[in-house]
């Protein structure tokens, strides 16, 4: 399952993964975040839920590399992404590790967009 929104006003993408997301679906996913990022400007923040997804395949983390990049061409700024699953939190670190990013981790939903509110006024928590 998955969910991409944005918020034009805070200037935010929402991306939520869940379950085990194979080719097809994980395709549809890239197209729909490519779409949302087109209403936001450079510099947008990321909150990345994958509380619920789990580890994917070879060809998925390839995929998954390719979001990345992605995001880094459309311009996206910090990102912070929701964990609870511990293999799903290690195959993330390694695709934003390959991709040259870096992303904070959180608990929650409402902790991962007080920590972009933060980082997008340039305050420390």
């Amino acid at each position: 399952m998955f969910r991409v929104t944005s918020d034009p006003e805070r200037n935010r993408l929402y991306i939520t993964l869940a379950g085990h997301i194979e080719g097809p679906e994980r395709q549809e996913a890239m197209k729909a975040l490519i779409a949302e990022t087109a209403k936001l400007s450079e510099g947008f923040g990321v909150v990345s839920d994958i509380s619920a997804l789990h580890a994917s395949n070879e060809e998925g983390f390839k995929d998954l590399l390719r979001v990345k990049a992605a995001l880094k061409l459309k311009g996206a700024g910090p990102i912070v992404r929701v964990v609870k699953i511990p293999l799903s939190r290690i195959q993330f670190e390694r695709i934003t590790e390959a991709a040259g990013y870096r992303a904070e981790e959180t608990h929650s939903l409402e902790e991962a967009d007080r920590r972009l509110d933060e980082l997008q006024a340039g305050t420390k928590p």
